[in-house]
């Protein structure tokens, strides 16, 4: 009985908070009732305060940030994976404001992707990726370090396709992308202020220019509940 009224009682966290958020009393990007009001309006245990919030978050319609509480979640970017994508310019035709933070640009020994990179030496870049303020990807870069000799000095807190194009005549026309679902990394989770085990899209991404030469190899973290992917066929 004890577990039905637990079920019973989460569900019903759930539909007030649902209940909130259609009716527009609680604004996009705002912050929630805290999860210590919850319990004490509905004379909740926190574990079954949390239970509700997960399963909302599972559905999209909020987030958490670690040590700050738990949002409503803003619009998700929408994104068409069959094209190439410059983050800036689909951010900004959508509406939201980007920003990039660099996190380490290093150049290591081409051990782990022989069989993608025939080069020695490659650069490996890592950068949080944000929306309105709201970290939402994470990614590592790796490029030939040969090829793109003294990358690391450029501001890599902006754009790397233009860079690639302006300083190296090397322009991304292609792209292929394997995606998948999957948890964030810890290190990751640290990143984006997310807690261990969070959802998210993880996708692959490898870049051509006009030869049809790798440019880069990335793999990209994405909060499941900030992007949309829309695919078109024929």
């Amino acid at each position: 009985m004890e577990n039905i009224k637990t079920m019973l009682l989460f569900q019903e966290i759930r539909n007030y908070i649902l209940a909130l958020l259609q009716q527009d009393e609680i604004a996009t990007g705002s912050k929630l009732p805290s999860e210590r009001a919850l319990q004490e309006h509905f004379n909740s245990t926190r574990i079954t305060v949390r239970e509700a919030l997960i399963r909302l978050e599972a559905e999209g319609l909020i987030y958490s940030q670690k040590r700050k509480g738990w949002f409503v979640t803003p619009h998700k970017l929408k994104w068409h994976p069959a094209t190439k994508v410059n983050f800036y310019e689909l951010a900004k035709q959508q509406g939201f404001t980007a920003q990039t933070r660099l996190v380490s640009a290093n150049k290591i020994d081409n051990i782990n992707f022989t069989d993608i990179f025939s080069a020695q030496s490659l650069y490996h870049l890592q950068r949080v990726r944000s929306l309105d303020n709201r970290a939402v990807m994470f990614e590592d870069i790796f490029c030939d370090a040969q090829r793109f000799d003294g990358l690391n000095k450029h501001s890599l807190n902006s754009s790397i396709t233009e860079i690639m194009a302006k300083q190296y005549a090397t322009n991304v026309v292609k792209e292929q992308s394997i995606i998948s679902v999957t948890v964030l990394p810890d290190d990751v989770c640290e990143m984006l202020e997310k807690n261990s085990g969070t959802p998210c899209l993880k996708v692959v991404r490898q870049r051509f220019d006009e030869q049809e030469k790798l440019v880069d190899h990335n793999i990209e973290y994405w909060l499941h509940n900030a992007i949309e992917m829309i695919v078109e066929g024929q």
